[in-house]
């Protein structure tokens, strides 16, 4: 099993932080908010990480060449379109994934190894996405992506401004190669247009379909905004990272 981290955002709402340092090489509590990621995935038992860069991308590889990688082999991949979508990261790293399923992580969502355990544990030829049903402890569940489960434990709805959810989406997925005919589907020309979350909407109405893998009661703290940087600092021993 490989894993995918993005990593190629600008990060324009942790600014001034991120005029110079590409946000997932900010500190956590003297740590890169990467390197939790790295592992976490790690420590789950993955041992072959593609980590897709571009704002300010040489940094972030410069980081990779000279740091601990848990004994996970890391291979750095530039997107020069980053500034399209989330989901051009994630294309640009397709032919490393040769048609294999794959963990899918985001730099800025700190998460803890078990998070990635529990997707591992799961029936492997389905998408997955790790939700969190009680998410009490993150001050940025305003702010995050909404789910909607169904009984049967389908995801049927995905977006920011849901107003009928049941769970957040903790950016952790388990995913096969069908995620890539939904990039292409959901092109869009609207600058950052091309989205992860609208591609799993594609996945839930026109593919394969999408299950939630329940994490509640897990630690993960994703890491937009200054406040969430702060809390981040204040919280990570506390909440078990």
């Amino acid at each position: 099993m490989k894993a995918v981290i993005l990593a190629a955002g600008n990060g324009s709402r942790l600014a001034p932080l991120t005029s110079h340092c590409p946000k997932p090489l900010l500190k956590v509590r003297g740590r890169p908010l990467i390197d939790y990621t790295i592992e976490s995935l790690a420590h789950a038992g993955i041992r072959e990480i593609i980590v897709v860069v571009g704002y300010l991308g040489h940094k972030i590889e410069a980081w990779l060449g000279s740091n601990p990688r848990h004994g996970a082999r890391v291979t750095a991949v530039v997107n020069p379109d980053y500034e399209a979508g989330n989901a051009t990261s994630l294309l640009a790293a397709r032919e490393l994934l040769e048609d294999q399923s794959f963990v899918l992580a985001m730099s800025d969502h700190l998460v803890e190894p078990n998070m990635v355990a529990a997707l591992l544990a799961t029936d492997i030829r389905r998408n997955w996405l790790c939700v969190d049903r009680t998410p009490k402890a993150a001050p940025q569940v305003n702010d995050a992506t909404k789910v909607f489960i169904s009984v049967s434990g389908l995801i049927k709805d995905i977006g920011k401004k849901l107003k009928r959810w049941n769970a957040v989406d903790t950016g952790l997925f388990l995913l096969h190669s069908p995620v890539f005919e939904a990039i292409e589907a959901t092109a869009s020309h609207e600058l950052g247009g091309r989205t992860i979350s609208r591609a799993m909407k594609w996945l839930i109405d026109h593919g394969p379909g999408l299950g939630a893998c329940d994490v509640s009661g897990s630690s993960w703290i994703d890491v937009d905004t200054l406040e969430d940087l702060a809390y981040a600092e204040a919280n990570l021993k506390r909440v078990g990272l």
